[in-house]
């Protein structure tokens, strides 16, 4: 499936070693945005479709957001590490990483759903450039999620043959079906001519994403 290439702001800061993470998760959730910003509310960077001072000053609220729950007298209020909201314009969703710094995605109107594999792999990938600790609760996630290039068979658009890993084409053999996904997901566990074996999930928006590979 051939992709529309999508066209990003121009930039008011010049780019660091996270932009293309954040672009990437763009891409994977059909975003208008995604900010990185620090205990202050300050952009570290973004990767935005649209205005970038609006998408800072987003950022920057919901950092504060996340940081009055931490210091809400309601204990569960304090171990909250995730806030999603759908709102009349724009849907949301906060996530606080380790020392303050938080993740903030902006979604267009009425668009909920977003992908936790594709967050969770945004996620990971900042705290290691950042060399910051795991993300609580992704340690105890049954998988670790990455996004991954796959070739389908011709005659069958659904099915995996092979799988870009290593700098090669490997060919798949899949070993049955997940029958646990959302509707609109096709998962598979499947296994590489090494013998590694995995979860293999396609999303709604046609991304492949290989679980513990």
């Amino acid at each position: 499936m051939k992709r529309r290439r999508r066209r990003y702001a121009v930039r008011d800061q010049g780019a660091s070693a996270f932009s293309s993470i954040l672009a990437r998760l763009c891409e994977a959730t059909g975003a208008l945005a995604a900010v990185l910003v620090d205990g202050d509310g300050e952009t570290v960077d973004y990767a935005s479709l649209v205005d970038p001072f609006d998408m800072k000053l987003a950022g920057a609220e919901w950092e504060i957001v996340l940081s009055l729950l931490k210091q809400s007298r309601a204990a569960q209020l304090r171990e909250t590490h995730e806030v999603w909201v759908r709102a009349v314009r724009r849907s949301f969703a906060a996530v606080a990483l380790p020392e303050g710094y938080a993740l903030v995605v902006v979604m267009p109107r009425r668009a909920f759903i977003v992908s936790r594999r594709a967050l969770m792999e945004a996620s990971l990938q900042i705290c290691l450039e950042a060399g910051l600790p795991p993300v609580a609760g992704t340690e105890n996630e049954a998988l670790r999620w990455a996004r991954v290039r796959v070739k389908t068979s011709r005659r069958n658009a659904r099915r995996p043959v092979s799988l870009w890993h290593g700098d090669n084409w490997c060919r798949l053999t899949l070993l049955g079906r997940y029958l646990n996904l959302d509707r609109r997901e096709l998962g598979f566990r499947a296994r590489l001519t090494s013998g590694a074996e995995f979860a293999l999930v396609r999303e709604p928006l046609g991304y492949w994403y290989a679980g513990d590979l």
